[in-house]
């Protein structure tokens, strides 16, 4: 009851005290999303309509989306009439994505292939500039290789940590490119980073510099929760001081359902933040 009432709270602190220059940004792992065929992980009815309360309860303007197989899975998910859907041409299965209130506008979409290394098995990135009452901002869905048990021998393990050094690097350069042709430095990264710039020997620090903040390095696992959080909000110092430090929040799915219920959802929780975008 305590860890529900604490989720009840945030969802409190995000929907109050706002402006109408105000948005609500997040990310979201839900976890190999298929779109009801041969799916990796099989979901019933009631596991996509309990998906689909959870982004309800959310209520966000912009959500970064990881780990889903096409467009027709988040439309099962989301309410259409609200949200534009962006989703990557690949990998197959698990695609990087972003759902945009429509009363956002989108002014340009990019794929940025230069981060799945040249390895469609890899995630490219996805990142949407957008306008809203007049201010304009990049928002980016990110979902960086994991180390996982199929990195069984110490080479395959060494290698993933390599990766994300390489997909980190990667990233600073293709949003600095964008940031040169938008003429635009408000950038919002989201996404799973699969490793967190405070944990000893971190291999995404090249995305912690004088340019960008993790709003999110503080935060710990909703599943393991000696853990280090690996979704993250990165912010452009321009961006750092819109944000609004006292909603930003993990909402804990696990409080949310029964264990088991919890578990179909998925084994990541969502993390948001509003800014204020007043000019």
């Amino acid at each position: 009851m305590k860890t529900l009432l604490i989720v009840i709270t945030s969802l409190l602190l995000l929907s109050g005290c706002g402006t109408n220059n105000d948005i609500t940004i997040g990310t979201f792992n839900i976890a190999w999303l298929g779109d009801g065929k041969e799916d990796k992980t099989p979901r019933t009815l009631e596991d996509i309509k309990n998906i689909n309360q959870v982004i309800t309860i959310l209520n966000a303007d912009i959500l970064a989306l990881q780990e889903i197989e096409n467009s027709k899975a988040i439309e099962s998910i989301v309410d259409t009439t609200k949200y534009y859907i962006i989703a990557s041409t690949y990998p197959k299965e698990q695609k990087t994505a972003l759902i945009i209130n429509k009363k956002i506008e989108i002014i340009k979409t990019y794929q940025l292939d230069a981060i799945s290394l040249g390895n469609e098995d890899l995630r490219p990135g996805l990142v949407a500039y957008c306008k809203y009452n007049g201010f304009d901002f990049l928002v980016g869905s990110f979902h960086f290789k994991s180390t996982s048990r199929y990195d069984d021998t110490p080479y395959k393990k060494s290698r993933s940590f390599d990766i994300r050094q390489e997909q980190s690097a990667i990233l600073i350069e293709e949003i600095n490119k964008l940031i040169s042709i938008n003429n635009d430095k408000d950038v919002i990264l989201l996404g799973d980073f699969n490793d967190n710039p405070s944990k000893k020997n971190s291999n995404i620090t090249a995305l912690d510099n004088d340019e960008f903040d993790f709003l999110t390095s503080d935060m710990m696992s909703c599943k393991y929760s000696i853990w280090k959080s690996i979704n993250h909000i990165i912010v452009s110092q321009s961006m750092k001081s819109r944000a609004k430090n006292s909603t930003l929040t993990m909402i804990d799915i696990n409080a949310m359902f029964p264990e088991e219920e919890a578990k179909k959802v998925s084994d990541h929780c969502p993390v948001l933040v509003k800014f204020s975008l007043s000019q």
